[in-house]
């Protein structure tokens, strides 16, 4: 039979053969040593990337892999098909960078019901930047079609909390609005990192600012590893990854969000016991 009348087959099939094989391997693979929870925008993609250069590290079969938000019942099985088998593995580390569960209500609490001792990174990027930026990738992605960020912020708030109800009834519900729009509710990083506080220890966070990553990565990187017990590695590839350029923010936007953001910023810098030079 010519292969014409099923362009599709042979790739179809190497689909299912292979998504077999990791369900048949699936107790045979690793879990991850450590979690990178966002935040989006906050430099995670570039920080994924840092890290799978250092030769002590063998990485998932992707970027975000959002087991946490999609699965509200995690279980080890299900969770290791995504990483490496531990005889592969060998003494090497291995993780997941996913920065929408840092925001995602429901996700602390599957994480912990799993992965108890997890050790988990997150980076804090002033909220401003981090909202206009999430705002610009969403249009470039085709995602968003509020034609002006302003109207995009007056919008959330009706966009988000018919979701968050949703989310709330039903924990199988998968909320796109949620994970696309969340434009400003995503920069209230003390309510979200009080969540995640409920059932992780301080000790087992490693919380960094987005600033200083970009400005230095190496002292970040070094951070990094000396959390999670890698030895210190210079990657040969340090290049930003996912920027894009696009004009400056309204003043008139970023006044009104500096207002806004200040108490949650304060609320922040109380919890960590330290400041970040933000607006």
């Amino acid at each position: 039979m010519s292969k014409k009348v099923f362009p599709n087959a042979v790739p179809l099939y190497r689909k299912l053969l292979f998504r077999t094989w990791d369900k048949w391997t699936a107790p045979l693979r690793a879990l991850p040593d450590f979690l990178v929870i966002g935040v989006q925008k906050g430099g995670t993609s570039s920080l994924y990337r840092y890290l799978a250069q250092h030769p002590d590290i063998q990485m998932p079969f992707r970027k975000q892999l959002h087991y946490f938000d999609r699965y509200p019942n995690p279980t080890a099985k299900s969770y290791q098909k995504a990483f490496p088998l531990k005889m592969s593995l060998g003494n090497k580390m291995t993780f997941e960078a996913t920065p929408y569960y840092i925001f995602h209500p429901m996700v602390p609490e599957r994480v912990h019901q799993l992965l108890p001792e997890m050790k988990l990174v997150m980076m804090f990027r002033d909220p401003i930047d981090r909202a206009y930026s999430h705002y610009q990738m969403k249009k470039a992605q085709g995602w968003e079609s509020v034609p002006t960020f302003k109207e995009a912020l007056e919008l959330e708030e009706s966009r988000l909390q018919p979701e968050l109800d949703k989310m709330a009834a039903d924990p199988n519900y998968y909320s796109r609005a949620h994970r696309n729009f969340s434009y400003r509710s995503r920069g209230h990083y003390a309510e979200q990192l009080e969540r995640w506080l409920r059932y992780f220890p301080m000790e087992q966070m490693l919380i960094l600012n987005s600033e200083d990553f970009f400005a230095d990565p190496m002292d970040a990187l070094n951070q990094v590893y000396e959390f999670v017990g890698l030895s210190s590695f210079t990657p040969p590839d340090l290049k930003a990854y996912n920027s894009r350029e696009y004009a400056s923010l309204d003043p008139e936007v970023r006044a009104e969000l500096q207002a806004h953001y200040r108490p949650h910023n304060e609320k922040l810098f109380d919890l960590i016991g330290r400041r970040f030079d933000w607006d």
